[in-house]
This record gives C-alpha cells, sequence and structure tokens, in this order.
C-alpha cells in the first residue's frame, strides 16, 4: 500500500475530491511509475499460472478453426474486412475486425499459432495497460494515489474478470475496454484544455472510439462513460443560475465543444450494424441462452434482469461461486412456478440497486468519486443488462469487465472510510492508520489474488472448466452439455485404442447429456425456445453406444440406441427447420431479395441423421440428409460423398459416381472420395487406367466418353447446389473454373 500523496481527509468522511486538475504536486513521478510496475507485478503474480491455460471453448473455434489468422497476406485481410466474426464457422451479426486481426498477429506474425502462451501474454499485457489507466484516471479525480493504487489494484486482480483476461477470446472486451478508458483519458484533458490542444485531445478520443468499435461492438459506451463524467464533475461547476440556463451551458461545453468528437464513431457503427445486420441470417436471441430474450411479461423479464444484475454485486463482493456459463434454466425467470425464493430475490435485488442509485444522487456533492463510482458499474451495463433490449447471453462474468472498475473504485473508498473509522474509534495516530489501511488491503488484495490463481486452474482445458460449470452452475443445460464433449474428447485423445475406455466415457457423456435433456425438459417449451446442440451430441453418442453393442453381437439392443438416436436427432431436425425458416422470414422482412438469403442450419445435424438413418437401412432418408448436408455446407466435400455413399447402397451407382466426383473437385486430396469413385468405376465396367493417381493428385481420363459426361455433370451439379444455396459468388468462381481446367462447354451451366 503505497502512503497518501496528498493531506489526509478529515476523518469522519470518505475521501474528499475535487474536480479534474492537473496531477497533484505531491504525487512526484516516480510514486507514479512505482505504482504502475506495483500493479504490473500483482497482475502477473495474480495471472501467473494462466499462460498454460488451453483453447477451451470458442478459442478452439476462434483460434483453431478460422482459415484468415492463418497468413498474413492480402487475401486473409478483406476476408477479415468483408465478413462476421465468426466467418466461417457460422453466421454471425458481429463484427470485430481488429479482434481478428490481433489473433492473425499472435498465430502469424508471432508464430504461437496454436501455443496459448502467446495469446495469454498479450491478454495480460492489455489488462496491465487498462489497469494503468484506472489507475491514472481514478489518481486525477481522487487527487490521491494511494486509493487510485488500491482501486486499480482491486480491478487488477478480481476473479471475474478472469474470464476476460484467461479466456483468450475475451480478448475483445479488453480491447474494448482500452478504447473507452484511453478515449475518456483524452476527453478529460480535452476538458481541461483549450485552443490546439484541446483539439488534439479531442482527436485522441474520436480516433480511440473509432478503432474501439472494430474491436467490440460495446466500445460505443464511451459516450456513456465521458457523459457520467460531465454529469457528476463538471456540471456542478457551471455558472448558470437556473437548471435551463446550466443545460444550454451545457449543450455547448459538452456536447458542442466535446461529444461532437465521437460523431464518426457512432456514424461508424451505426453503418456497420446496418450492412451486417441486412446481410446476416441471424433472427433473434436463442431463449436458452437468454430466457429474458422471450420472457412471458414485460416485467418478468425487467425483474430477471435486475435479479442478474443483483447477482452481479453478490459476485464482486464475495467470488466464491463462479461459472463460465448460466444458460437455461440456471437463472429461471420471474414468476416461474416453483422458484419463490427466486422471485424475493428479484425484489431485494431491485431495492439494493434503488438504494445505491439514491445514495449515489444523494452524495453526488460531497462524495463525487464515489456517485462516480456507482454510476459507471451500473452505467457500463446498459448494453448487456437486458434491460433495454435482449442480448445472447442472460448472465456471464466477461460483461463485468469494465463495469468492475467502477465496483473496484467504490471498494477502495469504503475501505478507506472503514480505516478512518477505525481510527476515529481506537484513536490512533496518522501513522497507525497507514499500517491498517495496508494492512487491510494487503489482506483483501491476497485473498482477491488466491481466488483469481485458483479460478485460472479451471481454464486449464475444457473438461477442467466443464466440470467447475457443472458444480457452480448445476441447472444449467449447457454445462451438462459442455461436460459430456469434454469427457468423450478426452477420452478419444488419450484412450482412441482403448474400447473399454472409450465406452466407459461415452456412458458418462450420455448420463451427462440425458441430465441436460432433463433440464431443457422440465418445463414444456415450444419450439422457437428450444435447443438443437444438446439434441445433436445426445443422438451422436446414442449412436456410437449403438456401435459398440452391434460389435459386440448385440444387435437387439444395438437398434434399441439407435432408434434413441433417431428420435432425439429428429428433435433437433424440426428445431432447425423452424430455425431456417423463421431466418428467411426474417430476411424478407428487412428487404433482402429472395434468391440472395442462403439456407441456414446446423449441418452437424444432417451429418449424424444421416449416420444413424445408414445404421438402421434407411437409405432413402440417409439421401435426403446427406442432400441437406450439402445444401448447407455446398463448398465442403462431405455432403456429396455422404450422398455418393447413400447412392450407391440404393444401387444408383450412375449418380453415385458423380456425386463422388463433385466431391473429389472440392478437394483433390479427398481420398475416400476418389476411392469409392473408383469402386463405382469398378462396378460400372470402366477399365482401372480411367482413374489413377499421379503423386497426391488423382486423374481422370476424360477422353473416355462416359467419364467426360461424369465430369460435365458433376461440374453443372456442383455449381447448381451452390446455386440452390444462394452462394453465387462462389457459383461464379466454381463455374469459371470448370470451362479453364476441364473444358466443360458454358452453356451445360444454369444461367444466373
Amino acid at each position: 500500500m503505497l502512503p497518501p500523496s496528498t493531506p489526509s481527509p478529515p476523518s469522519d468522511t470518505m475521501a474528499q475530491t475535487a474536480p479534474a486538475a492537473a496531477l497533484p504536486s505531491r504525487t512526484r513521478g516516480w510514486q507514479l511509475w512505482a505504482a504502475v510496475l506495483a500493479l504490473g507485478l500483482l497482475t502477473l503474480l495474480a495471472y501467473s499460472n494462466s499462460f498454460s491455460a488451453g483453447l477451451t471453448l470458442d478459442n478452439g473455434v476462434v483460434i483453431g478453426d478460422d482459415p484468415r489468422i492463418r497468413a498474413w497476406n492480402a487475401d486473409n485481410l478483406h476476408l477479415i474486412l468483408t465478413h462476421n466474426y465468426w466467418w466461417p464457422m457460422f453466421e454471425s451479426d458481429l463484427y470485430r475486425p481488429l479482434t481478428t486481426l490481433s489473433y492473425l498477429v499472435n498465430y502469424a506474425v508471432l508464430g504461437n499459432q496454436h501455443n496459448p502462451a502467446g495469446y495469454h501474454v498479450v491478454n495480460i499485457l492489455l489488462h496491465w495497460a487498462n489497469v494503468i489507466l484506472v489507475l491514472i484516471i481514478v489518481h486525477r479525480l481522487a487527487k490521491r494515489l494511494d486509493l487510485a493504487a488500491l482501486a486499480a489494484a482491486v480491478f487488477a486482480v478480481h476473479p471475474v474478470n478472469i474470464e476476460s483476461v484467461t479466456n483468450i477470446v475475451g480478448r475483445a472486451d479488453l480491447l474494448a475496454t482500452l478504447s473507452i478508458l484511453l478515449g475518456s483519458w483524452c476527453y478529460m484533458r480535452a476538458a481541461e484544455s483549450s485552443g490546439w490542444k484541446k483539439i488534439v485531445w479531442l482527436t485522441g478520443m474520436a480516433l480511440n472510439a473509432l478503432w474501439g468499435i472494430f474491436a467490440k461492438e460495446s466500445a460505443l459506451m464511451i459516450c456513456v462513460f465521458v457523459f457520467f463524467y460531465d454529469l457528476v464533475w463538471r456540471w456542478p461547476h457551471l455558472t448558470g443560475e437556473n437548471f435551463l440556463k446550466r443545460l444550454g451551458q451545457a449543450a455547448w461545453e459538452f456536447g458542442v465543444k466535446g461529444y461532437v468528437a465521437l460523431a464518426p464513431a457512432l456514424a461508424a457503427i451505426w453503418a456497420v450494424r446496418h450492412w451486417i445486420t441486412f446481410n446476416s441470417p441471424v433472427f433473434g436471441q436463442i431463449f436458452v441462452d437468454n430466457p429474458i430474450s422471450q420472457p412471458d411479461s414485460w416485467l418478468a423479464g425487467k425483474l430477471t434482469a435486475i435479479k442478474v444484475i443483483g447477482r452481479y454485486l453478490k459476485l464482486l463482493v464475495w467470488p466464491h461461486q463462479l461459472s463460465s456459463d448460466y444458460s437455461y434454466n440456471q437463472i429461471p425467470l420471474y414468476g416461474q412456478p416453483g422458484h419463490a425464493l427466486e422471485n424475493i430475490e428479484a425484489w431485494v435485488a431491485l431495492a439494493v440497486v434503488v438504494g445505491l442509485i439514491g445514495l449515489a444522487i444523494g452524495m453526488w456533492r460531497t462524495q463525487p468519486l464515489f456517485t462516480w463510482g456507482v454510476c459507471l458499474f451500473f452505467s457500463m451495463q446498459v448494453l448487456t443488462a437486458n434491460l433495454f433490449f435482449p442480448i445472447g447471453s442472460i448472465m456471464g462474468e466477461r460483461f463485468l469487465y469494465l463495469p468492475s472498475v467502477g465496483f473496484a473504485v467504490v471498494a477502495a473508498l469504503a475501505l478507506d472510510r472503514l480505516t478512518r473509522e477505525c481510527v476515529r474509534q481506537l484513536g490512533l495516530a496518522e501513522r497507525g492508520r497507514i499500517w491498517l489501511a495496508s494492512g487491510l488491503a494487503l489482506l483483501i488484495l491476497s485473498a482477491l489474488s488466491a481466488r483469481s490463481y485458483l479460478r485460472n486452474l479451471d481454464w486449464r482445458d475444457d473438461l477442467t472448466l466443464w466440470r467447475s460449470t457443472v458444480q457452480n452452475a448445476p441447472n444449467s443445460f449447457k454445462s451438462y452439455k459442455g461436460y459430456s464433449n469434454g469427457i468423450w474428447d478426452i477420452a478419444l485423445d488419450n484412450y482412441p485404442h482403448n474400447p473399454a475406455k472409450l465406452e466407459e466415457n461415452l456412458n458418462h457423456a450420455i448420463a451427462l447429456s440425458e441430465t441436460g435433456l432433463r433440464v431443457l425438459d422440465s418445463v414444456p417449451l415450444p419450439i422457437s425456445k428450444q435447443d438443437n446442440t444438446l439434441y445433436q451430441d445426445l443422438g451422436t453418442f446414442y449412436r456410437i453406444k449403438g456401435d459398440f453393442l452391434r460389435d459386440r453381437g448385440q444387435l437387439d439392443e444395438a437398434r434399441s440406441f439407435y432408434e434413441k438416436s433417431l428420435a432425439v436427432l429428429r428433435r433437433a431436425e424440426a428445431v432447425d427447420h423452424w430455425v431456417n425458416d423463421t431466418s428467411h422470414q426474417s430476411a424478407l422482412a428487412r428487404g433482402r431479395p429472395e434468391n440472395d438469403i442462403p439456407v441456414v442450419g446446423n449441418y452437424r445435424v444432417y451429418i449424424n441423421l444421416e449416420s444413424t438413418y445408414e445404421r438402421l437401412g434407411d437409405w432413402d432418408n440417409a439421401e435426403k440428409s446427406s442432400a441437406h448436408v450439402m445444401l448447407l455446407i455446398p463448398t465442403q466435400p462431405i455432403g456429396y460423398r455422404l450422398r455418393g455413399t447413400d447412392l450407391f447402397n440404393r444401387g444408383q451407382v450412375r449418380l453415385a459416381a458423380i456425386q463422388m466426383l463433385e466431391a473429389g473437385l472440392l478437394d483433390n486430396g479427398d481420398a475416400t472420395a476418389w476411392q469409392a469413385l473408383a469402386s463405382c468405376y469398378q462396378v460400372m465396367g470402366l477399365p482401372p487406367e480411367t482413374l489413377r493417381q499421379d503423386g497426391p493428385n488423382h486423374v481422370l481420363d476424360i477422353n473416355n466418353p462416359a467419364v467426360r459426361q461424369d465430369v460435365n455433370s458433376a461440374c453443372v451439379g456442383l455449381v447448381q447446389e451452390l446455386l440452390d444455396a444462394n452462394d453465387h459468388e462462389d457459383a461464379v468462381a466454381v463455374r469459371d473454373r470448370f470451362i479453364k481446367n476441364f473444358q466443360v462447354p458454358a452453356e451445360l451451366f444454369p444461367k444466373f
């Protein structure tokens, strides 16, 4: 704990604060630098075991599967700038090119590739930068280095921030917060400047706001941040004799001479949201991820959101039970039968929220730093609290990263008040107050750091994380889904040739998935509120269990599991069709042309359906499922290969050959497709030299009339599949390639 840098305020009040001004004269430069270094060491200690945390949760998708970050080149930069954050894994209405660009730097420029340590280093450095900004901002407002250092330290090591720091894809939160804090610092300096200096500082704010929104949409909260700075610190010093004149002064001083610099960022976020919303198939939020998106009533939604804010406060004060997921039905909607205590909790939370806001208003003039901290905590949740509009999740600790700054300020003030009260009661001298304050601060920071250290262990891999989630969020269906997948993935990685161990883990995964299903089915949900990913996983597990039984000769038991697999996968299929239909109608309502609307869906559902139908010998439905895979991912060979197999087993060998050929045309290295094509040609009586291998490539004898016809049919069919999926860009590129490389007559292709 650093010694105070200014004389102590009266012992019967909290730390007195004044409007922002230049750095206090008694704060020497070395003291500030010492605080910066001390906070860096404290941060490093709390996160010292985070470097080995793996690519858990979304990290495996965003970093492990995104082809745009594999190499620094113009093509990848273009893809990053022109596609959504989750491309190409699935469609999304999120656009965060700067965050994706930072992963590209890690992966390709720094050479980290799939090694998570380098990504963690960048995250911790970004977090430290935010901690430093909290230090200098609070120092400027409080005029006390000890108070600012304590607030920054609480922010640095608080365990709720693990999800934004140790979780690599939490980098979006780190970057957005950096832009908000740095931009707001520029605004504070601009408010104290004039002439060209004011213009320079406002330009700095404008640039920070502009780049921030391309890291994460929440960077827009800089508007709210600077507004509450003005409201708390500058409004009381306006000289107008009545409210209207002061309002006019504020409009000129704050708005025209300040907020106008945010106009470019506001225009950019509007343009981006308009563009991506128009083109995205996303039509709304998923109920099981955020039940507030479809509450039974307006009151139920608002009180549930207030209850979540109360839980955030509880986590900040006592961060014991931390979870990476709070999906359905961990936080029941207000008014849901059988949850009387939860309903009472919502009203208690409302009373606490109203009480804190009332206290902040009452202490506005006497304790502006307290008021500012409370305003910061609540206002920085405007975009994530589900009070004004629903978002993708009902609750997430990552949403507390920036609001926790406000909590840290209030916590530092509370500790300061506590120590001064103890000094007054015990009659201690100033030196005694310093020792007492330092001791209490050290105790609190040690406890928070220890909890953060332990929480980092949960993020070691998917298995440890989901095990912790099941323990701390036992009513979330997704916790069981994630844990079951973690158990099965661990078995596949470690026991690929140990059937007994594989089946043991499979049984555990099935039991967990069935528990998740019971959570989903605890209250009958309409199809619009259901989730198909758990159905898909459980259907897969049932089919694999059937395979184990079949291989042991237990055919009746195996068929029973295949039928269970089919039943749950059919539920997934029904939800998937509803999603596509609703997405289509939503796109039409936004004015998107019919032939420009893509078919959307979870292609894995249909891959698993095809496999289950195959086990049951239902080749007709297997073919329908594989055909839908082709429609959903027309540029990937798997759907064509599966459909070729289904057609072959239906006796349609020629059509099967064409489908296998389409798969090979999409990926010349797909050995399975070429081998299947060779089998088709063998059945058809074509000579072996019709298809030969030349190194890694496969070469067709296109001089053979039958092969020539098949090549033409496959090329034309592939372009038609792309058109059916409304993928016109790829259809043009593929058509032109086939005309050039295979001399397919242009007139054979469909007109578009």
